[in-house]
């Protein structure tokens, strides 16, 4: 075991509820730093910066689907780059309007993703305004 860099010599006794007990002890689990429940109370007594990890795996959702819509969104974008480089590279006429009808529906594509980006952040606006 790690010896103390400094030493405690005085003693003190606290007492707490079991339901304040199970608070401290979830701070000491998600503390980065403290290795004991006396080195935790230290810190808040003393107004020490006390960093605690948590993790939201309702956010995590939230990460995920917003990622799979920008991937959806750059493919879409890498769509509509090529059917405009084969518009300009062509100079007939039909051939020009059959690349704009694909270029059309593929803007139609970055609108739904677009909506269901804002369907995402709301459900994530709601969340944390019930926090």
């Amino acid at each position: 075991m790690k010896k103390r860099a400094v030493e405690y010599p005085i003693k003190r006794t606290i007492r707490f509820t079991e339901k304040e007990d199970a608070k401290l002890e979830r701070l000491l689990q998600k503390s980065t730093y403290c290795q004991t429940l006396s080195e935790l109370i230290r810190d808040m007594l003393f107004k020490k910066k006390i960093t605690v990890n948590t993790y939201d795996a309702s956010l995590h959702e939230v990460k995920l689907k917003l990622a799979r819509i920008r991937n959806e969104l750059q493919s879409i974008g890498i769509n509509i780059n090529q059917i405009t480089r084969y518009f300009n590279s062509t100079s007939n006429p039909e051939e020009k309007l059959m690349y704009a009808e694909k270029v059309a529906k593929n803007y139609c594509g970055v609108g739904d993703k677009i909506q269901d980006m804002f369907e995402v952040l709301n459900d994530l606006a709601k969340h944390l305004n019930r926090n």
